[in-house]
C-alpha cells in the first residue's frame, strides 16, 4: 500500500494511471476520467466511466477485487485515513495493488475571522482612515 496526501481531488491527475480505478470513500462525488467502483442497492459492485459515487467502510472488498486484472491498480481516495484502513487491508489479502489518497482538510473561509472579528478590523480600519 501507498499513501499520498493531496490538496484536492484535482491533483489525483497526478496519481492517476492509465489502468487505475477509484474507490470513493469521501463524502461527495468525485470527476475523474478513470473508472470508478459503483454499488448497486443490493451491494454488487460494477466499474463505471463517470462520477467516483462515495462508497461505505463496510463495502465488500472480495467483490471490487473481483473486479479488478492483474495489471490494475485501485486507487482508494478518503478524507481520513481510518475510513479505508480495514478495506485496504482487505485488499491486501487479494493481492491488489492499491494507492491512498488522502484529502488535506481545506479550511473553510469562515473559519478564520467570525462576524465580531470581521466588525473589529473593519472598526479599526475606519479609525486609520482606509474606510
Amino acid at each position: 500500500m501507498n499513501i499520498r496526501t493531496i490538496n484536492s481531488t484535482d491533483a489525483l491527475n497526478d496519481v492517476l494511471q492509465d489502468s487505475d480505478a477509484l474507490v470513493n470513500f469521501t463524502s461527495e462525488a468525485i470527476a475523474s476520467l478513470a473508472p470508478a467502483v459503483s454499488l448497486s442497492r443490493d451491494g454488487t459492485a460494477k466499474l463505471i466511466n463517470g462520477p467516483a459515487y462515495p462508497v461505505d467502510a463496510d463495502v465488500d472488498a472480495k467483490a471490487i477485487s473481483s473486479l479488478v486484472t492483474n495489471e490494475q491498480r485501485l486507487v482508494v481516495i478518503t478524507d481520513s485515513i481510518d475510513k479505508s484502513e480495514q478495506f485496504v487491508a482487505q485488499l491486501s489479502e487479494f493481492d491488489i495493488t492499491c494507492v491512498v489518497c488522502v484529502l488535506d482538510q481545506l479550511c473553510a473561509a469562515d473559519a478564520f475571522m467570525d462576524e465580531e472579528d470581521s466588525e473589529a478590523v473593519a472598526e479599526r480600519l475606519r479609525q486609520l482612515g482606509y474606510i
